[in-house]
This record gives C-alpha cells, structure tokens and sequence, in this order.
C-alpha cells in the first residue's frame, strides 16, 4: 500500500506541477489584461510581503516531519499526541503573531511599497495585504494537517487536494475577473481555499489517520532542541525568498508598478525553467541520503552528481535555447502587448542566471546528508545582501534589466565560483570531471545555438501558432544534434527504454 502511494504521489507530483504551469501560463495574461499594469503590479508588490512575514514558521514544519516520524516509529502515540498538540499551539501563536504584524504594516503602506506609488495603488496594496495577512495567519495551524498526511504518506489524498486547488481557483477567479471583480476578490478566494482545504484535510486526520491530538503537555525542553535544528533551514529559506523578491521590491520603490509587472512575467518563466531541474534532482533526494548513511565512497557520490548533472543541463539547455528561438513573440503573445517586450531579455538573463546552479542541485542534497550546509546558507546570505547593494543602482540606471543583471553576476561569483570551490576542497566532489562532462556536450549545441539565434532574428509573428511551430522545429534541431554528438549511451537508453516499451506494447496489442 505504501510503495502505491509512493509511486502514485510521484506521478501525480509530475501531473500536478505540469497542470499547474499550464493553468498559469493561462491565467496570467487574463489577469495581466483584465486588473492592468498598476493592480497587476500591486497585486505581485504585495506578495514578497507575506512570504517575509511566511518566514516566521523559522522552518519548523521540517522539524515536525523529523521527530514525529521518530516517534510513529518507535510507536510512541503519547509523545506523537503531544507533538501536534504542540505545533497546533505553536503555529496559532505565531499565525496570530503574522496577522498583528500584518496589520501593523498596512499603516505604513508608503513607506514599505515606496513612493513611486500613486496614493490610490497604496490603499489597495494596503487591502490587500491585510487580506493576505488573514490567510497566512490561518495556513499556520492548518499546515500541521496537511504535514501529517505527509508523514503517513498518504500522497494520492494529498496531491488530489493540491490539483483541485489549482484548478478551481482559476476556474472561479476568471469568470470573476470577466464580470468585473478586482484583485482583493482573488485575494478574498485565495483566503477561502485555505479554509475549504484546511478543513477538508483536518477532517481527513481525523477521521481516516486518526491523528493522536494532547494540548495538555507543552515541552519547552524539545521545542528549544526543534529550533535548534531548523535554525540553518530557516536562514536558508529566508535567504532564498530575498535574493528572488528583492528585485520586485526595489522596482516598486524605485521605478514604480508598471516595471514590476514586466519584471514579473520574466521571473515567473524563471520559475518554471527551475522546476524542470528540481523535477529530476527531487526525486533522487532518498537516494543520496542513502548513500552517504551507507558510508558511499566520494568517488560513487561524485558520479551520481555528474550524471544528473548532465541530464539537467541537456534539458534545461533545451528549454533556454528554446526560449531565445521563440521567446520574444511569446511574452507579447502571452502577456498581452508591445510592452511585454523588454520581459524577453529579462527572462533571459534570470533563465541565464539559473541555469549553473540548477545542475547542481544534487550537491546540495549531498551537503544537507553530510550536515555540511552551513557553509551554503551563509554564502546565499552574503549573495543576497550583495545582489541587494548592486541591483539598487542597476535598477535606478537601467530598470528591470539591470535587477536581473546585479543578480547574475551575485549569483555567478557566490553561487558558482566559490560553491564550487567548496564543493571540491569540503565536500570531496569531483568537480574538474564533472565540468568536463558537460563541457563535452557543448560542441553538440553549437548548430542548436545558431538555429535559436537566427529564429530569434527572423521570427516576428506573435501568433500562438507560429510559436508552436518554430518551437517544435527547433526541438527537433536540437534533439537531433545531442542525440548524435552529445548523449553518451546511458543517456540514450532512459530514451530507447520508454520508447521501446511504448511501441512494443502497441505491436503487441495490434497484433492480438
């Protein structure tokens, strides 16, 4: 039953993240054309905002899933009773505490949003952060469901209700936006989600997991051992919603919500270009956790950073190379206008500014299975305090372009050159075989390369179909290229397999 649910999650995890990508791709552009530039931007200005104040969960949900799991294992139902009676106190607190600051900070609305704003787009960031203050406040508590389902893997329930969520928020909120409603109206069903949801998985616990719940023993004891452990998982999120949010924050006070938007739209192409990597290094996570309790030799652990690492970069080179091709006539297609255009070359350079250390995602699981990650989060801190100080003159010089540009060269300098050096010297990575390896799929690319900038040049249509068609002609190119110059044969057979069982089942049936 377990290995079921294991197996299911992950295909509906795949499913989930597709489905997700294609509704946004859909919904952007209707509320981009339907709340404009200025609410559009106010809406985005807002939501770095609550990921802040999100920050104040310090990483506790990862010490949850830790000692419940070593408590259901040692079948010890008291200590698991107390446990979530503990969080649910605990994250009430603080979600009361995330409301109270919330509110405080919709009083100074001028001065966190900046005063590029117009007194009209204060206001209503002003709403709508008090709304989305409610909801984050209320996500606190319920999130303790929603890990207690994890950590009895019951995945299909799980991804279920995270599929339907997807899906009824836009299929609600696009009829709404058509007849007129604003922004606060999606702020107000985003806050009626969270209930609906958290109700349907509290009931779930109960009922079917029979979730132990004692709020009479509060271990102080244990809760200073919790932070204690999530204390570098926190510094670690913290630094990652700043260094991806500070850019948006600096727009708004420096160049007002109109660059917001279009820096918006750019960054979240970004988002998407990086879960094509996480999609593959995700699933390995067990596995090198595995290997490094077993006491696997450096070498062995190396090897596994190398292939991945070039499977992740054949495919996420496929999407930026694709994304140069046809990527200008599709954000003026999908964001609605000429004005899109300058998103184009933003999108780019975050796409750029990704693309090194998503390949290397798997050394980060390496570092967290040898507790080696302290070095990592200090190092993103110093990243995004710098990328801060440059992008601030950047942006006044050069807007959107240049907050993409002062996150680059942050990111190259820290996150590469002296990760790597770290990867090398501590961690024991091969790190000259690895860039050898995928230094040997570059000549493979090279015609790829050529294919993607001359479409660049020549492709001006911003017609869904015609970026369909260039897209797929380019994939084409550039598959075939790889496939005959790049891939080595372990490559070539996670292809062949699929492909081979696909086609032998369909000769089979057609033979019947």
């Amino acid at each position: 039953m377990k290995a079921n649910q294991i197996r299911a999650g992950a295909l509906l995890s795949y499913v989930s993240m597709a489905l997700s990508t294609v509704i946004s791709l859909l919904y952007t552009p209707i509320m981009i054309s339907h709340l404009g530039d200025s609410e559009y931007g106010v809406y985005n200005l807002v939501l770095p905002v609550i990921a802040y104040l999100n920050l104040l969960s310090a990483g506790l949900g990862s010490a949850y899933v830790r000692y419940y799991s070593r408590y259901k294992v040692a079948k010890d139902k008291k200590s698991m009773a107390m446990l979530n009676g503990m969080f649910l106190i605990t994250y009430t607190v603080l979600g009361i505490i995330l409301v109270c600051l919330g509110f405080f900070l919709s009083y100074y609305g001028s001065f966190i949003f900046g005063k590029k704003l117009s007194a009209e787009e204060v206001a209503l960031a002003e709403h709508l952060l008090r709304i989305m203050s409610i909801n984050a406040g209320l996500a606190f508590p319920l999130s303790v469901f929603d890990s207690n389902v994890t950590i009895n893997e019951h995945y299909l329930f799980q991804k279920i209700v995270s599929m339907l969520k997807t899906v009824v928020n836009p299929m609600v909120m696009i009829p709404l936006l058509l007849v007129g409603f604003r922004s606060p109206a999606m702020a107000y069903l985003a806050l009626i989600i969270t209930v609906i949801t958290g109700i349907i998985n509290m009931s779930y616990c109960f009922r079917k997991l029979r979730m132990p719940v004692n709020f009479r023993r509060y271990d102080f004891a244990l809760l200073r051992e919790m932070l204690g452990f999530t204390f570098y998982v926190f510094l670690g999120v913290v630094v990652e919603n700043v260094n991806w949010s500070i850019d948006r924050l600096l727009l708004g006070w420096i160049r007002g919500t109109g660059e917001v938007t279009t820096y918006v739209v750019a960054s979240q192409l970004n988002v998407y270009y990086l879960s094509f990597a996480t999609a593959i290094s995700n699933v390995l996570t067990p596995r090198v956790h595995r290997m490094v309790a077993s006491n696997c030799s450096d070498r062995e652990l190396s090897r596994l950073f190398t292939k991945v690492g070039r499977l992740q970069f054949i495919l996420l080179m496929a999407v930026f190379l694709g994304f140069i091709a046809v990527g200008r006539p599709f954000v003026i297609r999908w964001g609605g206008g000429d004005r899109f255009n300058i998103s184009y070359p933003i999108a780019i350079i975050l796409m750029a500014t990704t693309l090194l250390p998503a390949i290397q995602t798997v050394g980060i699981e390496i570092q967290r299975a040898k507790d080696m990650q302290k070095f990592r989060t200090f190092l993103y801190l110093g990243v995004s305090v710098g990328n801060a100080l440059v992008s601030i003159p950047f942006t006044m010089k050069w807007g959107g372009v240049g907050a993409a540009v002062g996150t680059i060269l942050l990111t190259f300098i820290g996150n590469v050159l002296i990760m790597n050096w770290y990867y090398q010297s501590r961690v024991k990575l091969d790190m000259p075989r690895f860039w050898k390896e995928i230094a040997s799929l570059l000549p493979s690319m090279i015609v790829p390369l050529a294919a993607a900038l001359l479409m660049a040049f020549f492709v001006r249509s911003v017609s869904y179909l015609t970026v369909f068609v260039y897209g797929c002609i380019f994939l084409v190119i550039y598959a075939l290229f790889v496939w005959r110059f790049g891939m080595n044969n372990y490559e070539k057979s996670l292809v062949r397999g699929p492909v081979r069982r696909i086609f032998g089942g369909y000769r089979g049936r057609h033979s019947l």
